[in-house]
C-alpha cells in the first residue's frame, strides 16, 4: 500500500485507497498538473511483467467511449507500473445493491445497453481488449443522469493473442475457463466452503465452515463427483471475449435478482425461473450469456450489442405480431423478387415492422393513460422506449404519466436527463409537436414545484416547437407573472386570447397578473370568477392554491378564510370519494401556520393526520415523509420520528432531509442529558451527511440547514466534539 500524501511521477498525490481490483491496487489521487482528482492503479507485478512496451499502453490511452473512463497516463515509478484514468463520479453498482437490494428491468436494461456498447467497443479493438473482471463493483453509476461507466478493465489482456489466462477470480462472476483447471476450481470451492475465500466487501461467497450460505440457507455438501458435468469446460484455460460475456450476464443476473450467481455453476438457478417480471427477450439474452460452454454464448461484444438492439424479436408477443403481419410481409417479399434487392428489402421490412410495433405500443399506452390505467400504460411506454430509445414519442408519454400521477419532481429530473442524454430524430411535424410537449411537461413540472424562472425557460422553448397551442401560452403567461414580468405576461395572454383560450383560463391568468402586481382585491374577484367558469380540474386546483396563497399573504386575519375554503373543497371531494393530494398538502400547511400562530395542538394534530392520510394513499414523497417526521418530533413521538427518518433514507438515499431529521433528533436526545454526559458525535455524523448532500443542490433555501450549521459551529467552538 502507498501512504497518503505520497507523490508519484512528480505529479500524482495519493489521497486514499479505492479498492483492489483483479489487476492491482486502485488509489484516488490528486493530479497537481490538471488540478483535479484521478484514479491511479498500481499494476501487480505478475501482471505488469506481461507489458511489452510503452506503445502497447498507448493503445489504451487512445480509447474513447462515453461508457469507459479515459486512460490519461502510463508510467513507471521505483520499479512499479501505474496507469492513470479519469475519476468517475457516482457509486458502484455493488454499493447501489447494498442500498436498494435489486433493480427492475427498466433500470437494468438501460444500463445493459450502455455496457454492451462499451464491451463491443473494447472487443472491436485490434487486438481485442478483454476486461476479464466485469461485475457490479466495476460499474460506476451516476443516478442523476442514469449513465453507467465500466471501470478497471485489465491492461494485460489487451496485448496477447493466443492463450490468455487471468490470475484472479471474482466468485459468481468469473466463468469456468477463468479457473484454468478442474483441480483449481475444486480447490477454490473447498476454500469457499471453509470460509477462507471472501469477496471484495468481505462477505463469504458461497458458504462457511458451518455449512451455511451467505443468504442463511444450508449449502450442499461438497463432492467433486457431482461436478463431473463441468469437466469439459476446463479443458481450455483460454480467457477471451466470451469470458467477458459470461461476467456481463452474471452481473445483470445479480442486479435483477438481488442474488449473486452461485459459485458452484451446477447450482445456478436460471433467471427465467425467478418471478421478477422480465421480458422473454431479456431472459434469453442473460441465459445465453451465462452458458457454461463458451461456444454457446455470444462470441463477442459486437454480437451481444446486436442482441440488445433486436431484443424484442425474442418476445413471443412480438413473434405473434409478426405472424399477424405474415401476408403483408409476403407481399413485400414478392415486390422484392420483382426488382428490389433482397437484402435491402429485408432491412426495410424489418424497419417497417419495428416502427409499426413501436407505434402500436405508443398508441395503446396513450389510450391507457386516458383511461387512468397507469400501471399498464407504464409497461407499454417502457416497451416502446426499449424498441427505439431515440424517438421522442415514448419519452413524452413517460413524462405525461409522471405528470398525471402528480410526481412532478421525477417528471422534471427525468425530463432534463432525457434532453441532456438523447438526440431525438424530429422527422415530421408530429415529432416537433411531441418535442414541444416534452418541454411543456418539464416546464409545468417546474411550475408545480414553484420554480417559476425555470418553468418560464422551458415553456418558452416549448413554443419554438409548437406555435399555436393556447395552453402553452397560458402557462407561459402564468410563469412570467409569477416571476414578476407582468408586462410580458400580459403580451403572452393577449396571444393566448387570439388562439381562443377559454374564459376560465383567461380569468385565472388575469388573476395571476393582478396578484403579481399586488392588486389583491382585483385578483380575488378574477380568481373567484375563474372558479365559476373553468372546466379544467387541474386549473381549478391552481386557482384554489393561488387564492389560498393570497389569503395567507394578506395577514393572519385571513388564515381562517384560507382554511375554511380548502376544508369546504375537500369535504366535497370526500363525498365524491376523490383525493387531491396538492390540496391536502396546502391545507396541512395552513393548519401548521394556524397552530404556530395560536399555539394550537389540535391544528398540529390535524396537519399530521392529513400528511399520514396522504402517505397511506401512496403519496410517499420525500417532502411528505419529512413533514410527518417533523410533526412526530414536535408532538413528542421521538421513536416514530426516527423510524420515518430511516424510511426516508431508505427510499431517498440521496436526499439530505432524512439525515437532517436525524440530526435534530440527536440534538433533542443530548439536550435531555446532563452536560457531563452529552456526546454530540452522532449529531456531527448526521449533520455532515446532510450537509454533503445539501451542498450538491443547485438551489439551497432551507433555513433549518443554516440553523444546523450554526449549531455545529457552536459545538466546535465549545469543544463538544
Amino acid at each position: 500500500m502507498i501512504n497518503r500524501g505520497t507523490r508519484l511521477n512528480n505529479r500524482y498525490v495519493i489521497h486514499s485507497v479505492v479498492g483492489e481490483g483483479g489487476g492491482g491496487i486502485v488509489y484516488k489521487a490528486f493530479d497537481s498538473n490538471l488540478q483535479n482528482y484521478v484514479v491511479v492503479k498500481q499494476i501487480k507485478e505478475s501482471v505488469s511483467s506481461l507489458l511489452e512496451s510503452r506503445a502497447e499502453a498507448d493503445i489504451l490511452k487512445g480509447l474513447k467511449h462515453e461508457n469507459l473512463p479515459k486512460v490519461l497516463d502510463f508510467f513507471e515509478d521505483h520499479g512499479k507500473v501505474y496507469t492513470v484514468i479519469d475519476f468517475i463520479e457516482g457509486v458502484s453498482l455493488s454499493e447501489a445493491l447494498k442500498q436498494y437490494g435489486w433493480f427492475d428491468q427498466k433500470a437494468v436494461l438501460s444500463w445493459a445497453r450502455q455496457l454492451a456498447r462499451a464491451v463491443a467497443y473494447l472487443h472491436s479493438q485490434k487486438p481485442p481488449i478483454i476486461h476479464s473482471d466485469i461485475k457490479p463493483g466495476n460499474v460506476m453509476w451516476d443516478a442523476g443522469s442514469g449513465k453507467v461507466c465500466l471501470i478497471d478493465f485489465n491492461i494485460s489482456l489487451a496485448f496477447h493473442q493466443g492463450e490468455k489466462s487471468a490470475t484472479w477470480l471474482s466468485g459468481g462472476y468469473s466463468p469456468p475457463e477463468q479457473y484454468r483447471t478442474m483441480e483449481q476450481y475444486c480447490s477454490y470451492l473447498q476454500r469457499v466452503m471453509a470460509g477462507t475465500t471472501r469477496n471484495r466487501q468481505g462477505s463469504g461467497f458461497g458458504g462457511s465452515a458451518s455449512g451455511m450460505g451467505a443468504d442463511g440457507r444450508p449449502t450442499r455438501i461438497f463432492d467433486r463427483r457431482t461436478l463431473a458435468p463441468l469437466e469439459p469446460m476446463f479443458k481450455s484455460s483460454r480467457v477471451d471475449e466470451r469470458s467477458d460475456i459470461y461476467s456481463f450476464g452474471a452481473t445483470l443476473y445479480h442486479l435483477l435478482t438481488g442474488r449473486r450467481p452461485e459459485i458452484n455453476f451446477l447450482e445456478i438457478i436460471p433467471i427465467s425461473r425467478y418471478n421478477i417480471g422480465l421480458s422473454e427477450g431479456f431472459c434469453h439474452i442473460i441465459e445465453k450469456c451465462m452458458e457454461l460452454d463458451p461456444g454457446r454464448r455470444y462470441q463477442n461484444g459486437l454480437e451481444l450489442n446486436q442482441a440488445f438492439e433486436r431484443i424484442y424479436e425474442l418476445d413471443s408477443e412480438y413473434q405473434a405480431f409478426r405472424r399477424k403481419r405474415f401476408w403483408s410481409r409476403a407481399a413485400a417479399g414478392l415486390m422484392t423478387a420483382c426488382g428490389i434487392v433482397l437484402l435491402a428489402g429485408g432491412v426495410l421490412v424489418h424497419r417497417r415492422e419495428m416502427a409499426v410495433w413501436y407505434q402500436n405500443c405508443a398508441q395503446e399506452a396513450e389510450q391507457l393513460l386516458d383511461q387512468a390505467d397507469y400501471e399498464a400504460a407504464g409497461r407499454l411506454i417502457q416497451k416502446a422506449q426499449d424498441l427505439d430509445p431515440n424517438r421522442v414519442d415514448g419519452d413524452e408519454l413517460e413524462l405525461l404519466l409522471l405528470w398525471k400521477t402528480g410526481d412532478y419532481e421525477t417528471c422534471v429530473s427525468r425530463g432534463t436527463a432525457m434532453l441532456g442524454a438523447k438526440q431525438y430524430r424530429l422527422e415530421t411535424q408530429a415529432d416537433r409537436e411531441r418535442m414541444g410537449n416534452l418541454y411543456y411537461l418539464i416546464g409545468n413540472g417546474y411550475l408545480e414545484l414553484e420554480q417559476e424562472d425555470r418553468a418560464a425557460d422551458y415553456l418558452e422553448t416549448a413554443l419554438e416547437y409548437v406555435e399555436d397551442q393556447e395552453l402553452i401560452y397560458r402557462d407561459y403567461a402564468i410563469a412570467l407573472a409569477r416571476c414578476g414580468r407582468t408586462e410580458e405576461a400580459e403580451a403572452i395572454l393577449k396571444k393566448a386570447r387570439s388562439l381562443d383560450l377559454d374564459s376560465g383560463s383567461i380569468a385565472f391568468v388575469t388573476g395571476e397578473i393582478s396578484y403579481a402586481k399586488q392588486d389583491y382585491l382585483s385578483a380575488q374577484q378574477q380568481l373567484l370568477d375563474a372558479l365559476e367558469q373553468m372546466q379544467d380540474a387541474k386549473l381549478k386546483e391552481r386557482t384554489l392554491l393561488l387564492l389560498n396563497r393570497m389569503y395567507l399573504k394578506c395577514g393572519a386575519e385571513y388564515l381562517d378564510t384560507a382554511v375554511g375554503m380548502l376544508e369546504q373543497e375537500l369535504e366535497q371531494d370526500q363525498k365524491k370519494g376523490e383525493l387531491r393530494p396538492v390540496l391536502y398538502e396546502a391545507l396541512a400547511k395552513d393548519y401548521l401556520l394556524r397552530a404556530r400562530a395560536n399555539s394550537s395542538a389540535e391544528d398540529q394534530v390535524r396537519a399530521l393526520n392529513l400528511y399520514i392520510r396522504l402517505y397511506n394513499s401512496g403519496q410517499k414523497t420525500a417532502r411528505i415523509m419529512e413533514n410527518i417526521g417533523i410533526l412526530y418530533r414536535e408532538t413528542g413521538k421521538t421513536e416514530a420520528a426516527a423510524q420515518m427518518a430511516q424510511q426516508l433514507l431508505e427510499q431517498y438515499p440521496r436526499d439530505y432531509r432524512g439525515h437532517k431529521l436525524l440530526a435534530f433528533l440527536e440534538l433533542d436526545k443530548q439536550e435531555k442529558r446532563p452536560n457531563n454526559q452529552r456526546n454530540y458525535q452522532n449529531f456531527q455524523i448526521c449533520y455532515e451527511n446532510a450537509r454533503s448532500l445539501y451542498e450538491k443542490l443547485e438551489t439551497q433555501e432551507d433555513g433549518e440547514m443554516r440553523l444546523l450549521e450554526q449549531i455545529d459551529q457552536d459545538l466546535q467552538r465549545g469543544g463538544w466534539y
